[in-house]
């Protein structure tokens, strides 16, 4: 469960090549800033709540930020896309600070490479971005943050044991307890309007559990058992090509649609292709849409602040302009439908389910009877950043995978590009590799630079 992604740097022509003890340097002068980096989870009795973040006093940046190769060893893009895949088939040590990032310090053709992540637990894909931020600079020649002064060093706060956690686990709960009080309170004194703010909410929940979790996903082969194995396949495609594809639907008098319909229709054609080459008949499939639901003031805040969204991605459908006006209605369905308020309350419901059957729903809601695959966008920044002077040319990212998913899509837009990251169970999903070409030139047709293609026979 831990996202991430896949970066290459071009270095600083007159600074010195980046080196993980430069990073770690780095890193060490910022942490302060994101305190979380520094923390564990710590579990409190059975029965007694969730786990707690809590200072690990054994922390040492050093362990969390390593080489995958020697300083001087020119590495072939074979072996750091080989690297790369065997540090995300790697699962965190829970019993630590849930990151680690890797360097590759020399590519082939002189370029640095990263592998980054951090489990879902800290940071949604959002926000992840946002910690990307904090490592990285948005100027070329940033100096080096000074080292901590003595009297600013940091120190752990003591681990709390069994009946400590046993203790705030229960304030914890009596704070639930509290607020749904000053809820029934609020109720009691203007009942009209909680009312009518309940009933609103119950249609947003109603709609979620009618339009979203209640029709079965449909049988793929995208949803088959996985193991341990990943790949995280790349591709790009140009911010100007999306920007044709999203235009020239509208000047041919269809509806005016968004980027991100034009991701999610180009995905739905790659499907198709990938489909059609194995001999089976296309069919629509259930995609997940993480949304953000962050204010301005939590952009910086670490957790979790998305809500989900379900559409239809209409694999069936023979043109790809087709497919695009077929996604264009369906997400702006859900915009007007309120369903994403809807899934942030069913998501908060969740956490008040007692352990045992929280596990339960959880497994279910992640389940390939809810959903075929997970199609996220997460927004990058518009200028180039820097890590160590080196400056960011591509970043590929990584959504995670559950149980029965054999394949996700992440597309992180920055500067000029979007950087697909197609992650797999290479063993469950051969076909991954087959998908950066089929996305491009899905959307070669949507921009107009190819023919859209003959009908096909479906067999």
């Amino acid at each position: 469960m831990h996202v991430g992604w896949c970066a290459v740097f071009r270095p600083h022509p007159d600074r010195p090549r980046p080196s993980v003890e430069m990073l770690r340097r780095s890193v060490a002068g910022r942490l302060h800033l994101t305190p979380r980096f520094r923390q564990r989870l710590a579990f409190p009795p059975p029965g007694f709540g969730e786990p707690f973040w809590v200072d690990a006093p054994d922390f040492d940046a050093g362990s969390h930020i390593t080489a995958l190769t020697c300083d001087d060893d020119a590495v072939s893009f074979e072996t750091f896309h080989m690297l790369t895949d065997a540090a995300l088939s790697t699962p965190l040590d829970r019993g630590r600070p849930l990151w680690h990032v890797y360097l590759v310090p020399r590519l082939e053709d002189e370029r640095v490479g990263m592998v980054a992540k951090l489990h879902h637990a800290m940071v949604d894909g959002l926000s992840a971005v946002e910690l990307g931020l904090l490592l990285l600079d948005t100027e070329r020649d940033a100096p080096l943050p000074p080292p901590p002064e003595p009297s600013e060093r940091w120190l752990p706060s003591r681990v709390p044991g069994q009946i400590s956690l046993a203790v705030e686990s229960a304030a914890s709960l009596a704070g639930d307890a509290l607020r749904g009080a000053r809820t029934a309170a609020a109720f009691a004194f203007s009942p009209r309007r909680q009312t009518a703010a309940l009933a609103g909410t119950l249609r947003r929940v109603a709609a979620v559990v009618r339009d979203d979790l209640l029709p079965a996903a449909p049988d793929s082969a995208v949803n088959v058992p996985i193991g341990p194995q990943r790949t995280l396949v790349r591709g790009r495609v140009e911010m100007d090509a999306l920007e044709r594809a999203r235009t020239a639907l509208r000047a041919s008098g269809g509806p005016r649609v968004t980027v991100n319909d034009v991701y999610l229709a180009a995905v739905a054609g790659a499907l198709r292709t990938l489909a059609l080459r194995r001999g089976e008949r296309p069919v629509p499939l259930k995609a997940m849409v993480p949304v953000s639901v962050r204010s301005d003031s939590e952009r910086a805040s670490l957790g979790n602040r998305i809500s989900f969204v379900f559409l239809e991605l209409p694999v069936h459908k023979t043109y790809p302009a087709a497919r695009l006006e077929d996604v264009h209605s369906a997400t702006r369905a859900f915009k007007e439908s309120g369903r994403i308020a809807g899934g942030v309350t069913v998501l908060s419901a969740l956490g008040f389910l007692p352990d045992p059957l929280k596990d339960i729903a959880a497994r279910m809601a992640a389940s390939a009877r809810v959903y075929n695959l997970t199609i996220s966008n997460i927004p990058g920044p518009g200028v180039p950043v820097f890590m160590l002077g080196a400056e960011l040319e591509e970043a590929h990212p990584v959504v995670p995978l559950s149980e029965d998913h054999a394949l996700s899509v992440g597309v992180f837009t920055y500067r000029s590009g979007a950087f697909f990251g197609f992650y797999a169970d290479p063993d469950a999903l051969p076909e991954v590799s087959e998908l950066p070409a089929a996305v491009a030139a899905e959307v070669a047709v949507l921009a107009g630079q190819r023919p859209a293609p003959r009908r096909l026979a479906v067999v």
